[in-house]
């Protein structure tokens, strides 16, 4: 019971779903639900973090002390608790200690209604996160991101939404480090791109940023759609809730993206498609989803590590003869050769040439 108050607040997880299913199916009674609902939450630091938020919240509400003095005053579900207890002693021995770790926490610490409570909490979750992960640098928020509000929005769904963009641009910068390599290299794919790109002759010799401007409009056009269709669906309200998930930003789980279930014709899902996954426990995909951060960060760093070699040579000395020289805009997706192709294009060169001089 304390778990599904705990949960109520946090993104769905797997077994929480699981548990639930059989506890409507009759197979799971209220004592046995609660008990392994628990026992899962507590292979997850974090989570187990917030279960504690919540029972202290609860301890010092009368209402909610009421509730649940009432549900453990009650014959039946006394009865249920003994016999969870006589199947698992070692599950419900877990349990009492873990509660009493709980009762510890909230007499210790002072209630508060307010929103910085939660927010402290948040940001706390946060920092142990960051100081769980292995790595010489552990929590660094030199802006101070972390504590604001954006948009008028609470820190629960600031920090959604800065995570979420982390570990969408560490997977963009993975992808986008790889293909620099491989095209520096010169490793192609043996077949066309396009009927009117039957080889790599108009590649060849440029630097992996000049790829995109020799790439013909249309071409370029199309992968713009294609992400833009990318970011509005993951972003999308019904598309999130027909997958079951909910925004990252409304308490759903950062670096989600939902199943194509809303397509006349649903293509497989973008992470996972083969079902990899599918077998992991929630501690080894914990795990995973720890050393994706890691990897995307790394990434970052040296896909503009790569960049800044190429644009001004001798910036990055370890990269120095290793990668080719690039006079473009990196951040401009549309160049002075697309100014008569696209309109605006040419209003918009001219407008940040007074703030980028170095533009030709």
């Amino acid at each position: 019971m304390l778990t599904c108050l705990a949960c109520t607040g946090s993104a769905v997880h797997e077994w929480e779903l699981t548990n639930a299913a059989l506890y409507r199916a009759g197979a799971l009674n209220d004592a046995e639900l609660g008990a392994r609902n628990l026992r899962d939450a507590m292979k997850n630091p974090a989570l187990l973090s917030e279960v504690a938020s919540e029972v202290r919240d609860m301890l010092h509400s009368a209402e909610g002390m009421a509730d649940l003095i009432k549900m453990i005053a009650d014959p039946s579900f006394q009865e249920q608790a003994a016999e969870v207890n006589k199947k698992d002693k070692a599950s419900t021995t877990s349990l009492a200690n873990v509660l009493l770790a709980m009762s510890a926490r909230a007499v210790s610490r002072p209630a508060v209604a307010s929103r910085s409570s939660s927010k402290m909490e948040t940001l706390d979750e946060l920092i142990e996160l960051a100081e769980d992960t292995p790595g010489p640098v552990q929590y660094w928020d030199p802006l101070k991101l972390s504590e604001k509000e954006f948009w008028g929005e609470s820190n629960d769904a600031t920090i959604g939404f800065l995570r979420h963009a982390e570990i969408k641009h560490g997977r963009v910068a993975m992808a986008g480090f790889v293909g620099y390599c491989l095209h520096e290299n010169g490793i192609r794919w043996p077949f066309p791109l396009t009927s009117t790109l039957p080889d790599y002759s108009s590649f060849e010799g440029l630097s992996a940023p000049a790829v995109w401007d020799a790439t013909p409009l249309a071409a370029r056009l199309q992968i713009i759609a294609v992400i833009g269709f990318f970011e509005f669906y993951s972003e999308w309200e019904t598309s999130l809730a027909a997958d079951g998930m909910v925004h990252h930003m409304r308490g759903g789980k950062p670096g989600q993206f939902p199943a194509f279930n809303l397509l006349p014709v649903a293509p497989p899902p973008l992470f996972d498609p083969f079902g990899f996954t599918a077998d992991l426990s929630e501690e080894e995909k914990a795990k995973k989803r720890i050393r994706e951060i890691q990897n995307g960060r790394l990434a970052m760093i040296g896909l503009f590590s790569l960049i800044s070699e190429a644009r001004v040579p001798g910036a990055v000395p370890a990269l120095a003869g290793l990668v080719k020289p690039y006079d473009g805009e990196v951040m401009g997706p549309f160049s002075a050769a697309d100014a008569g192709l696209l309109p605006g294009v040419k209003t918009m060169l001219e407008g940040i040439q007074p703030l980028f001089p170095w533009l030709k």
